[in-house]
């Protein structure tokens, strides 16, 4: 029974959702069924990984009906009316955490009951709750959906027409608003998709619409009366400027000030979905003479701790985000960084990557010791089962080569690396320059370490300010060793 939904679904209970469910299907407002609260006592005793033998169809049937032959149909409709439950269970346990749906329930009835007094009462009282909250994805459309309740309501059922000054007019400047908010969200999401996995569909709606906004100042300009409410837009039509156009560097840097000089007026959702997508943005944002972008990432990652948005608002952590700080710490040689983001928040990872990540964390961090025997050894254990995997294992492996002046091993890397970029058909053609550049100029490096040659050397220290080969940080540090070597 592992695979049924109902296990999985009760997997999902944590210890005081387990409690809740207990009361929920022995309520007889929503379970009729007494068998189906005795199935429930039996299964709970197996919480919470429901595995091993006891789990199984025959041994639950014994305890439920110990004596009696065997009865699929009988357990079959057992699992049928708790999984039904369970799954209702789900239903008013998100109702119940989401306030704000549930009030909007509540002022429908109030308003179909026509209980007038109690319909302004709890409309004064919600519209207060949302104003006084920090900024959320739906911040906008529930005020625009909260004050079209009272705008229907006074139409149909009173003659307080004449009070509803205010609220039609601020709901086509509402509309407006969440149309800039949502707009932009689905843009980020929309050139990730285009650039990440080679997606592309042509110039959307919303790029339109911003274009012709951005014609006129609507967002940049003086339109919007409120202050509160211009600097959240400002957030958000920056974001999108630095999706829509970013090869204009001040794009992304506009997004940046805005998003750190306002990230108090967002929710804690809110503020982790904004820097997660400002990342994406500094990755988008092509190279240029005298950028350092390792060095702007790893201060980024730094300052989501700071924010307490480097994990989400759950308290979980993709594998992106670890193992993207974990790399470019070891990079630059930061031990004492790396040894931090373990001690803190590698338990947070997904079970299925913890055996990865452990070894993708031991390499970085004796590499960053100068342990490059050890670190290669680390590399060599990791499944490349994952994207992340695929392309950061290649880059360290030549950093690694670099170090112990393995050319042969790094000649054959190249050769692999070269024919796994042609293969790939999921990743645009930009992600695949951006892959191949790094490894690429480590290589070219390592031939002029090992042939030293300070023309050579002084050209690729050339091309590296003018931003062609990546990981500025990086380099400048291998260029002052091999010029502190060779005194030049």
């Amino acid at each position: 029974m592992k695979n049924l939904l109902l296990i999985q679904i009760l997997r999902s209970f944590t210890k005081n959702e387990l409690l809740q469910f207990d009361d929920f299907v022995r309520s007889p407002f929503y379970n009729k069924k007494p068998n189906a609260v005795k199935f429930f006592e039996a299964l709970k005793k197996h919480s919470p990984d429901y595995k091993g033998d006891g789990i199984g169809k025959e041994n639950i049937w014994k305890q439920l009906y110990p004596g009696k032959s065997y009865n699929w149909g009988v357990l079959k409709n057992l699992i049928f009316d708790l999984s039904k439950l369970s799954e209702k269970f789900i239903e008013v346990m998100q109702l119940k955490d989401n306030i704000t749906d549930k009030s909007f329930l509540y002022l429908d009835a109030l308003s179909k009951r026509k209980i007038h007094n109690k319909f302004f009462l709890e409309y004064e009282s919600l519209l207060k709750k949302i104003e006084e909250r920090k900024f959320y994805q739906n911040y906008y459309s529930d005020i625009q959906e909260l004050k079209l309740k009272k705008i229907y309501h006074c139409n149909l059922y009173t003659n307080y027409q004449s009070e509803l000054n205010e609220e039609v007019n601020a709901v086509s400047d509402l509309y407006m608003y969440d149309a800039v908010v949502k707009f932009s969200a689905y843009h980020c999401d929309a050139a990730n998709l285009s650039i990440g996995l080679n997606k592309f569909s042509g110039m959307s709606i919303s790029e339109f619409l911003f274009s012709q906004a951005d014609k006129i100042n609507l967002i940049t300009g003086s339109v919007i009366p409120h202050e509160r409410d211009h600097k959240i837009l400002s957030v958000y039509y920056f974001q999108y400027l630095a999706f829509a156009d970013p090869g204009k560097t001040e794009n992304y840097f506009n997004f940046k000030k805005h998003l750190h000089d306002n990230s108090d007026l967002f929710s804690l959702e809110e503020k982790y979905n904004l820097y997660v997508h400002l990342g994406d943005a500094l990755n988008l944002r092509p190279s240029k003479k005298g950028d350092n972008k390792l060095l702007e990432f790893l201060e980024h990652y730094k300052k989501q701790i700071d924010e307490n948005v480097f994990t989400d608002p759950y308290g979980g952590l993709n594998i992106y985000s670890y193992s993207n700080i974990v790399k470019m710490a070891g990079r630059l040689s930061d031990h004492k960084l790396i040894k931090f983001v373990k001690d803190n928040f590698f338990d947070l990872l997904l079970p299925e990557f913890k055996d990865n990540m452990n070894h993708f964390t031991d390499a970085f961090y004796n590499y960053s010791k100068e342990n490059w025997e050890i670190a290669l050894d680390s590399v060599m254990k990791i499944k490349p089962d994952h994207f992340v995997f695929k392309y950061d294992l290649r880059d360290l492996q030549g950093m690694l080569y670099y170090e112990l002046n393995d050319f042969e091993s790094f000649t054959y890397l190249m050769d692999s690396h070269k024919h796994f970029l042609k293969k790939n058909k999921s990743v645009s053609e930009q992600y695949k320059n951006w892959y191949d550049i790094f490894i690429s100029s480590v290589y070219r490096l390592l031939k002029i370490k090992l042939n030293f040659d300070e023309y050579e050397l002084i050209k690729f220290e050339k091309d590296m300010t003018d931003g062609k080969t990546g990981s500025i940080s990086y380099f400048t540090m291998k260029i002052n060793q091999l010029k502190k070597l060779h005194r030049v």
